[in-house]
């Protein structure tokens, strides 16, 4: 097995609660520079302590790899303790406040305790914005960054972004995500978080944004496996119609299918990489979100070169989905992805 293969195995067999098997000869400081870049270094290290022993990595590696494990752990327990301080600190002033991303999806993993974050993201209402900037200040927490309808607070380590609505690919996401504390939610006490399917919706539109600017990582589809894996009661189908309502069906159906594929999520979906024209998307798909770093953004010069070199991206990943009769005609169905994340083929 090769070490990107090596890589998504770990992971996959961390999302499955399968014990993993060894490889001899494997390339394990790729593997660790993979982990950073993707911010899954703890769960990689996990991963190797089910190896047997020969099939480890042993000194400044293996010792990389058990010194973040250690440090995840630790840093998850103080989060924990910040963002209880938050909550209290929003709820005793009558904010309501939406938990959603890293924050919330951790707890789906098998150990969320591995499962890092940058930052907390809390969603609360344009009207309440200020009462909320104060309410944290006077809990201590400091300001990294105040503007009219964004903050960034610390709690020692900690980073908590403060946002008055949801971000959005299209207009047609920004309107459905524009009342988030209405009936797309549940609350406990001052406390609201996305129900199930309105939150898988965010993610994927969430990566198609990414996506947009030319890169995503492998964490962004762990997160939609674990979701999917925690509700499974969420119905797929009246999901991609919500994703064709804001316009992002195509997108939402392949990278449903590219999790599965990689993961083994338990998502039954019309679409898959099985069929010959389908299958070398697979691997475009594997090097542009191994290529991606964990907060989606892309290594090289797409950061650089801007939207055209993520349109060229965009084409590359779904040019074989239906054979086109000429090199240069693009499909119905490539078009329509293309639409989605706002790329002109003229531009390419």
């Amino acid at each position: 097995m090769e070490t990107t293969e090596y890589f998504i195995y770990l992971l996959s067999c961390h999302l499955n609660a399968t014990a993993p098997k060894g490889e001899k000869r494997m390339d394990w400081q790729q593997i660790y520079n993979l982990s950073e870049k993707h911010g899954v270094t703890a769960i990689i290290a996990y991963e190797i302590k089910q190896l047997r022993s020969e099939f480890r990595p042993g000194g400044t590696i293996g010792a990389w790899f058990n010194e973040s494990f250690e440090n995840t752990i630790h840093s998850h327990r103080a989060r924990l303790q910040s963002l209880a301080l938050l909550i209290s600190a929003l709820s005793e002033k009558g904010i309501m406040h939406e938990l959603f991303k890293g924050v919330v999806l951790r707890n789906y993993y098998p150990f969320p305790e591995l499962r890092i974050g940058a930052d907390a993201d809390i969603l609360i209402k344009p009207a309440d914005y200020l009462a909320a900037v104060e309410a944290l200040q006077e809990k201590g927490f400091s300001e990294k960054l105040i503007e009219s309808n964004h903050a960034v607070f610390l709690n020692e380590k900690d980073i908590f972004d403060l946002h008055t609505e949801f971000e959005s690919i299209n207009i047609q996401s920004k309107i459905y995500f524009a009342t988030p504390f209405d009936d797309i939610s549940n609350a406990s006490g001052y406390t609201y978080k996305l129900k199930p399917v309105y939150h898988l919706l965010y993610l994927v539109s969430h990566i198609a944004h990414h996506l947009q600017a030319g890169g995503a990582s492998i964490r962004m589809i762990m997160d939609l496996d674990v979701i999917i894996r925690k509700y499974p009661e969420i119905n797929i189908n009246e999901f991609l119609m919500l994703s064709n309502n804001i316009k992002i069906g195509k997108t939402a159906e392949t990278l449903l299918a590219f999790s599965r594929k990689i993961f083994n999520t338990p998502v039954v979906l019309h679409f898959t990489f099985e069929d010959e024209d389908t299958r070398p998307l697979f691997e475009d798909y594997i090097s542009t979100f191994v290529s991606g770093k964990v907060f989606g953004k892309p290594d090289t010069e797409l950061q650089e070169n801007g939207k055209k070199n993520a349109a060229g991206i965009i084409l590359n990943l779904f040019r074989r989905i239906t054979k086109p009769k000429e090199d240069k005609v693009l499909s119905e169905y490539q078009l329509q992805l293309m639409e989605e994340l706002g790329i002109d083929s003229e531009s390419i």
